[in-house]
């Protein structure tokens, strides 16, 4: 029995409000504008997993989500948070599986949306998303609160996950410091790889 006060312990086998993101690199030049249209095409061709809705525009915020895809299951955000332009996708509704399938499948899902912004000609620059860097990020502070047991419990199931990103490679994985935050990690490898390699390892 938990005592009255004392800090929920980590579920994180229950965990299913998952968010993943990947980042740009330094030579892509990506204008969250032109992600609007691409995005409306995407709900029209149901060109990405899930029941597509809409499309937000908060290009106008310093900070945070530029533009979101929203869809029943989990959004598409281009997002800046921390001052890094990426692609993210954040779960809302439950993936059947482990931990560490749920973590695959969404990153397959990832990864495919990410590919897909990659190779759309309606883009006008360069467009590359990193292949050795990735952030995780727990949407339930009950399940997963910022603590460093929820990622001593997280970090089987995604260091498998990374493994199989990256083919072996190790892995450093920095966790958010400030309590108040959501739990979330980064992690980053030495080896490289396009998101095309990733997309065929999961």
């Amino acid at each position: 029995m938990t005592a009255v006060g004392s800090p929920t312990a980590p579920d994180v086998a229950n965990l299913h409000r998952i968010a993943l993101k990947i980042f740009l690199d330094d030579a892509s030049v990506l204008n969250p504008a032109e992600v609007i249209p691409v995005f409306h095409r995407w709900i029209q061709t149901q060109a990405v997993d899930g029941l597509l809705i809409d499309v937000a525009d908060y290009s106008h915020m310093a900070t945070g989500p530029c533009v979101l895809l929203v869809a029943h299951e989990g959004h598409y955000v281009l997002d800046r948070a921390g001052g890094r332009l990426g692609l993210q996708y954040a779960r809302r509704q439950p993936l059947e599986g482990s931990l560490p399938d749920r973590l695959a499948a969404l990153g397959r899902i990832l990864l495919r949306a990410g590919r897909l912004l990659e190779t759309d000609p309606a883009l006008s620059g360069p467009v590359r998303f990193l292949g050795n860097r990735i952030e995780c990020i727990a949407n339930d502070r009950l399940l997963a609160p910022n603590r460093a047991e929820t990622l001593t419990a997280l970090r089987p199931a995604l260091d498998r996950f990374l493994t199989t990103l990256s083919a072996g490679a190790g892995w450093t994985v920095t966790q958010e410091t400030d309590p108040r935050a959501r739990f979330e990690v980064l992690a980053h490898t030495s080896a490289p790889a396009t998101l095309e390699t990733l997309v065929e390892r999961l």
